[in-house]
């Protein structure tokens, strides 16, 4: 029982944004196979992947939520903000009126 409650709660926890992006815009995107919900403001955005992917399918994450979070925020990613890891990524926005 304690593990399914353990379990729960971090299922919660990753679907949730950064303290950072708490109350902002979110957007699910898929991307090739990888699927992610983007939480984002006019000036930061964070790409959480959703689903499992491991083995050769893993190759290319970084770059697939790269693509995401250009995809659900519309604008272009800073350069050299982009940073992260294949379950979280995080980057500076620039977003043209």
């Amino acid at each position: 029982m304690r593990k399914l409650v353990i379990l729960g709660v971090t299922l919660a926890v990753t679907a949730c944004a950064s303290p950072q992006l708490q109350g902002s815009v979110s957007r699910n995107v898929d991307v090739e196979n990888s699927s992610f919900r983007v939480f984002f403001n006019r000036h930061k955005a964070e790409a959480t992947r959703t689903n499992l992917e491991f083995g050769p399918n893993s190759n290319g994450i970084m770059q697939r939520g790269y693509r995401a979070i250009q995809l659900a925020t519309g604008c272009e990613i800073v350069p050299g903000t982009f940073d992260g890891d294949p379950a979280l990524m995080r980057a500076e926005l620039f977003c043209p009126l």
